[in-house]
């Protein structure tokens, strides 16, 4: 009987929370780059408008999700995409920032809806980077017990 060594369990959080900011990036830039005009559709919009087109606003906003998603996905099959998902994590909390204070508006006297989600998306990815900042290391550790003992063969029958 041959014995099988393996490598200890690691527990990480969910990556829901990264997954439903990029989900989140994804659709707004989809609603942007529908025909029509979102930015006509009160006065708030006229301050994206001032920035940049609609157009390029989808494109920014789509980019960054796409990135994300990709990062997401390929999660574990290359070491270093903890890193990768940590800086795009921070670049959406840069993005939902900076879209909380375009969307607020101090002449209403009220931090209107837009602002407020945008503002919880923005803490919400600056919590996804450390939490991807702390993989990191736990990935940096479970390499290295890999390359300093790495796993036993599967006896035959179970193959994957």
């Amino acid at each position: 009987m041959r014995s099988i060594r393996s490598v200890p369990t690691v527990f990480t959080p969910s990556r829901d929370l990264e997954w439903h900011c990029a989900g989140t990036d994804a659709l707004l830039a989809l609603v942007l780059a529908l025909p029509g005009r979102t930015f006509s559709t009160g006065p708030i919009w006229d301050r994206f408008a001032s920035v940049m087109p609609e157009e390029h606003w989808a494109l920014l906003i789509g980019s960054i999700a796409l990135v994300r998603i990709a990062a997401l996905t390929i999660n574990g099959h290359w070491r270093r995409t903890p890193l990768l998902r940590a800086l795009t994590a921070l670049l959406g909390a840069g993005l939902h920032a900076y879209l909380a204070t375009l969307f607020y508006m101090p002449t209403l006297g009220a931090f209107g809806t837009g602002a407020a989600f945008s503002a919880a998306l923005a803490i919400s990815d600056v919590r996804s980077s450390f939490r991807a900042g702390r993989d990191i290391v736990v990935a940096g550790r479970v390499f290295a017990m890999m390359r300093a003992a790495p796993p036993a063969p599967l006896p035959r029958g179970f193959a994957s």
